[in-house]
């Protein structure tokens, strides 16, 4: 029988963790006809999480074994997947959060996308039952400006719910380690046969989201400097219009000095100008800091996540 890997990422989920657990455990027996491993990794809980999953799991199940993965800080949901995918040992490994939001109802529609040829299953949300207008129109706005930015061109509403063959998981492990992470759209900018299927994300039981507003804010920034160079470009269009525009205006306050033997009215114009430079310039500035503090990330190479424990229930 195949064995499929599922990675689960977990941080400070104590109130829901047993619950999903059963609920995931539930699901895979019903696929008797693979073998599955449950990769625990907790991102640096600092509740019971832990211990709460540990307890729970039960090594007596013949086709599921467990594997807890523990980080001696926390290093952020990315490198939570990317732990997982990399002590993986299946054919097809499967990405889902700890939540219940990612329904584990769906892997079974997931391995048959898979078993059709496809090396990588995309799970988009069409509906999630706790977001408001505001997030959805938030979220409808990110996919529209990275895809307007990037040369990749993302499926709106793709989740961290995915599913990839071995052969995915070892391009990931050997060629995508980049510190500016975006696991979802790495996969998306891989190519390979694709399939995108759709879910109903329910409504959060146990715990509250740790997707803070900044932090979706950081993801963004960083999806969008790590995909494309657009801003780059931006910011040299800006440079040639405020050249020529600098040439513009030297040029017309030379013709009324010379030529009409009267000198602009001055103030107004100046503090224009001065207000004008002074924002393009830390517009500039700006963008080029965020690009040069991603590369030196790079150039650093520190590692991704440190791995305080791993252990095997067999």
């Amino acid at each position: 029988m195949k064995l499929v890997s599922i990675v689960v990422s977990m941080y400070n989920e104590e109130s829901g963790i047993a619950f999903f657990s059963k609920n995931l455990v539930a699901e895979l027996k019903k696929l008797d006809e693979y073998n599955f491993e449950i990769l625990w990794v907790n991102d640096g809980s600092l509740d019971h999480t832990q211990q709460k999953i540990e307890k729970s799991c039960d090594s007596n199940n013949q086709n599921v074994k467990h594997v807890f993965i523990q980080f001696s800080r926390n290093f952020g949901h990315e490198a939570a997947m990317l732990a997982g995918v990399d002590n993986a040992r299946g054919e097809a490994v499967i990405c889902l959060d700890a939540d219940g939001q990612h329904p584990p109802a769906e892997i079974r529609d997931m391995l048959k996308a898979f078993e059709n040829g496809h090396e990588i299953v995309l799970m988009q949300r069409v509906d999630r039952e706790d977001h408001g207008l505001i997030k959805s129109s938030l979220s409808r706005m990110f996919y529209t400006l990275i895809n307007k930015l990037s040369v990749v061109k993302f499926q709106k509403n793709a989740s961290d719910f995915f599913l990839i063959s071995d052969n995915i998981a070892q391009i990931l492990k050997q060629g995508f380690r980049d510190n500016n992470r975006f696991l979802r759209g790495f996969i998306q900018e891989l190519g390979f046969n694709v399939s995108v299927l759709e879910y109903n994300a329910p409504k959060r039981e146990f715990g509250e989201s740790n997707y803070s507003f900044y932090k979706l804010l950081k993801l963004a920034f960083n999806v969008i400097f790590a995909f494309s160079n657009k801003p780059l470009r931006i910011v040299i269009l800006i440079s040639i219009l405020f050249f020529l525009f600098t040439i513009a205006f030297g040029g017309y306050s030379l013709v009324q000095y010379f030529v009409a033997d009267s000198i602009p009215s001055g103030y107004t114009s100046i503090i224009f100008f001065i207000s004008l430079s002074f924002s393009l310039m830390f517009l500039v500035l700006t963008i080029l800091s965020i690009y040069f503090e991603k590369t030196i990330k790079e150039i650093k190479r520190r590692p991704i996540y440190i791995v305080r424990e791993i252990k095997r229930l067999d």
